[in-house]
């Protein structure tokens, strides 16, 4: 079990790369560890019935994120990450997927996303910006960290600007 933990944080510590600059060695294998734990506890509890959900940590703050068919479950899900030992916040930005999606509007949603992550890669928000774009029907969640509100802001912004999203949820946890 042990040698598994090891794996699993060196694995976890490389995938992370960049957006780990910011962080101590410490910080970055306690957040490492607190998210392989929360990954595991909500496998285990079998809530998550195919959600597509993002999950990101800093400094012990765990961020849910994404669009869900069952708002209680993400309630849920939010709880059980807070169970977690060193968790010391969960921000649950799990939000209701609103209405049907047709195939053309799926594509649509696909096509904004890649945009925005673009523009948001282009634009200079800080090194210590992490940032997750979710579109459903025209609306687009940002989640993720940012180390400044002005970086949060010009996210949001450049979201905005996208012709195929007609809203915009910025989640993104100031970490200031």
């Amino acid at each position: 079990m042990k040698l598994f933990k090891t794996l699993a944080l060196s694995t976890l510590l490389i995938a992370a790369g960049p957006a780990l600059a910011e962080k101590t060695t410490g910080e970055m294998v306690d957040d490492s560890l607190i998210q392989g734990e929360v990954k595991a506890k909500l496998v285990a509890e079998d809530i998550m019935g195919g959600m597509g959900v993002n999950l990101e940590t800093r400094h012990g703050v765990v961020q849910l994120g994404g669009f869900v068919d069952d708002v209680e479950k993400g309630k849920q899900l939010a709880e059980l990450a807070a169970t977690v030992e060193g968790v010391k916040k969960v921000d649950n930005q799990l939000h209701a997927k609103r209405g049907d999606r047709s195939t053309g509007r799926a594509i649509d949603d696909g096509v904004a996303t890649t945009r925005v992550k673009a523009a948001i890669a282009n634009a200079d928000l800080g090194d210590g910006v992490t940032i997750n774009i979710d579109t459903y029907n025209g609306v687009m969640l940002l989640t993720g960290f940012a180390d400044t509100a002005a970086s949060k802001k010009r996210a949001g912004e450049l979201a905005a600007a996208d012709d195929n999203v007609e809203d915009v949820i910025n989640g993104i946890y100031v970490m200031e």
